[in-house]
């Protein structure tokens, strides 16, 4: 018969064989993964509690009159 998902097991299955790892190796991508899931926490929550100030650019004066030079 050999139709199409019999060709593809041996596909999969060599796929699959990508994701086996040792403990040891396990631990480290989870460790490494976590610690990535951290960092990014840590700067979402940074960013949040940043306020939004304007910054004049130096060099710059600022006049009462709007665009007159």
């Amino acid at each position: 018969m050999g139709g199409p998902v019999e060709k593809r097991v041996p596909v999969l299955r060599r796929l699959w064989a990508l994701f086996e790892l040792t403990s040891e190796e396990r631990i480290f991508v989870l460790g490494l993964l976590a610690i990535v899931l951290v960092g990014l926490a840590a700067r979402y929550t940074h960013l949040r509690r940043q306020k939004a100030e304007t910054y004049p650019p130096a060099g710059l004066e600022q006049t009462g009159e709007a665009g007159s030079r």
